[in-house]
């Protein structure tokens, strides 16, 4: 009679461990499951806002391109850059900038003489920036060229000195939108400008300013462009070739 209760004692035990065990993997599974499920759900919406983003990219800086550049979106590949009628040529790989993301570039002489780059992302293939290169034959031109931008872009959001442009002094006038930002920069030698617009992810403006050095100019020197010397031109012309 013992011996029967000592067994069923056991059976019951037993039992209990296999029941104790069975939920104990029922519960694991389902902690696994949920967990998959979630970073499954968070991956997802990780994508649609990427995408949303990207989406928004393309229709805020498609309507801040000049005539020039119409049609050209942030976030399009060489492709259908091409299609929109622009001749890219490849231009030799430069050593990548620090802080700044590798570039492949392409450019496009212009029958007036201007020049445009195209920066693709070398990890995505997509669109990142563009650069508009023209001169200003005077001085003159600087009033006119600020409020024609002011007219199309609003006020500046900063207003710049960049001592470091690839060794030549700089001043930047930047408009930050949403999902794109805008830097119109000035070389003045002699009597002459040399403007560059940069229309780009954010990302890559604020890391323009940074290599540049570039710090907010103060109000009571707004109309003191800095000036590169014939010296700074030779020296950064020689480093170029």
């Amino acid at each position: 009679m013992k011996l029967s209760r000592v067994l069923l004692h056991r059976e019951v035990v037993l039992a209990f461990v296999i029941a104790a065990l069975s939920l104990a993997s029922m519960w694991a599974w389902w902690t696994t499951t949920a967990r998959e499920r979630a970073e499954d759900e968070a991956a997802l919406r990780a994508e649609e806002q990427q995408a949303a983003r990207l989406a928004r990219q393309r229709e805020e800086s498609r309507a801040l391109m000049p005539d020039v550049l119409e049609g050209i979106a942030l976030g399009m590949s060489v492709e259908e850059v091409r299609a929109l009628g622009h001749r890219l040529d490849a231009t030799p790989p430069r050593p990548p900038l620090p802080g700044v993301p590798p570039l492949t570039l392409y450019e496009e002489r212009l029958a007036n003489g201007g020049q445009i780059m195209f920066g693709f992302s070398e990890q995505s293939g997509r669109l990142v920036q563009t650069q508009i290169m023209s001169l200003l034959p005077t001085l003159d031109g600087i009033a006119p060229h600020l409020q024609a931008m002011n007219e199309r872009y609003g006020t500046p959001t900063g207003v710049w000195d960049c001592p470091d442009t690839q060794g030549l002094p700089t001043r930047r006038f930047t408009w930050r939108q949403s999902q794109t930002a805008i830097a119109d920069v000035f070389l003045v030698y002699g009597e002459r400008v040399s403007l560059t617009l940069y229309i780009a992810t954010p990302d890559t403006i604020e890391a323009s300013l940074r290599m540049a050095r570039c710090s907010p100019v103060p109000r009571e020197r707004l109309d003191q462009f800095p000036t590169a010397s014939p010296e700074q031109i030779q020296q950064a012309s020689a480093e170029a070739e």
